[in-house]
């Protein structure tokens, strides 16, 4: 692969989401990711899985986590199986983990173990909490850490349960701030010659990408409510939000008390709302406000609102489907949706990194890799022969994809 990290090896430790996106993405930037999985293969080749057994009995998320990877399977319990991670290291510039805490220094490939011997190792490891904190042990998923950072307290409706959001945002997220650290750790390294520990954590993840909200409890009032049907936000104005229709649902979004004056009037409920229509009341009437435009708004069409609206100046946009978002043809014509063939997987989709470069495009990236893919080829290149990599594989220190 080519790219703007061509030349650039990485050491990926990694499984399940957090970990994987940030070593998926490294590789579409062109870095040659070099996945380490276990003999068995790591979790989320079986448990991530449709339960009717559709895409060939296989994970569908595994396979999008994972592109842009060459994959190996060892037994690093073994002696050999840590020999051959160990040359992989030795020749890496930077090792991405997000294993339990604590499990690859028990193995002896934590920072503190490898830095003497690679000064220029940019290490960035995974995980839940701050690995300087009192829950560096603690465990980090997703669901754990949308409950533990107030994440699924601001979401749902108010007057219901905590609902957590519909995607695994904090994995994504936190990805994608570790990237953004490695690159940046990449650049120092340029300018010195100097490796780094480089960290993101889940939890502080979290709450950064929750800064707007944070910002509100910390410095103006700590009780926040959680939006209404039409209060998409706990710190919005009125009418910011998703209604519906007689024939569909739709979105408003950004409306200003003289907007709201005109659409009043549109609608014919300046008698009702207008005394709230100002910034303050706006805030303060949600639901006298929101009320008044449920009711009429499921009188009429959605074509109907939306010619009242458009005279108020306010913004509105429909409410689809994912898939029908992703078969949108201005979603097509960004060439956002890539296609994969593999001997390991069924033919699939996938949706690519949203990023042009314009004078180095992304490529077409490879396929996730099947267990043990690449684990001849790596450890050839780590100067195994032919025969020492049939002796780890013998040994179960290795396992390999069988040839064709």
């Amino acid at each position: 692969m080519t790219g703007v990290l061509s030349g650039i090896r990485v050491a990926a430790f990694t499984h399940f989401a957090a970990g994987p996106r940030v070593a998926q993405f490294l590789g579409a930037l062109g870095a040659d990711v070099v996945k380490v999985e276990p003999p068995a293969g790591e979790a989320s080749r079986v448990l991530i899985r449709d339960a009717e057994g559709r895409f060939a009995g296989q994970s569908s998320s595994f396979v999008t986590l994972n592109r842009n990877q060459r994959g190996i399977a060892l037994d690093l319990k073994s002696p050999g199986g840590r020999e051959a991670a160990r040359r992989l290291v030795d020749g890496a510039d930077v090792l991405v983990e997000n294993f339990k805490p604590g499990a690859l220094k028990r193995l002896g490939f934590g920072y503190d173990d490898l830095k003497a011997d690679h000064p220029r190792l940019i290490y960035c490891p995974v995980s839940g909490y701050d690995p300087r904190g009192p829950k560096a042990a603690a465990l980090g998923q997703d669901m754990l850490l949308q409950g533990a950072s107030g994440m699924a307290s601001l979401t749902g409706r108010d007057g219901q349960s905590p609902t957590p959001v519909g995607v695994f945002a904090i994995d994504a997220y936190t990805a994608m701030i570790n990237v953004i650290a490695i690159l940046c750790a990449l650049r120092h390294r340029d300018a010195t010659g100097e490796g780094q520990l480089v960290h993101a954590d889940m939890m502080s993840s979290g709450l950064h990408m929750m800064m707007e909200e944070a910002s509100y409890v910390m410095n103006i009032d700590p009780v926040t409510r959680k939006g209404r049907h039409y209060a998409g936000h706990s710190l919005s104005l009125s009418p910011y939000g998703a209604y519906d229709a007689k024939d569909g649902s739709f979105v408003l979004s950004v409306a200003t008390a003289e907007q709201m004056k005109v659409l009043a009037a549109e609608l014919g409920l300046t008698g009702e709302i207008g005394p709230y229509l100002t910034t303050a009341g706006q805030r303060r009437h949600k639901d006298e406000i929101g009320a008044a435009l449920v009711r009429r708004f499921a009188q009429m069409t959605v074509a109907e609102i939306e010619a009242k609206v458009a005279k108020a100046g306010i913004w509105m946009g429909p409410v689809r489907s994912l898939i029908d978002a992703l078969e949108d043809p201005a979603v097509a014509a960004t060439g956002l949706i890539g296609r994969h063939e593999s001997p390991f997987f069924p033919p699939h989709r996938f949706v690519r990194e949203p990023l042009t470069l314009a004078a180095a495009p992304l490529g077409p990236g490879r396929p996730a890799p099947g267990l043990g893919e690449h684990t001849r080829e790596v450890l050839g290149e780590l100067g195994y022969t032919p025969a020492e990599i049939a002796a780890l594989i013998e040994s179960g220190a290795a396992v390999a994809a069988p040839t064709s």
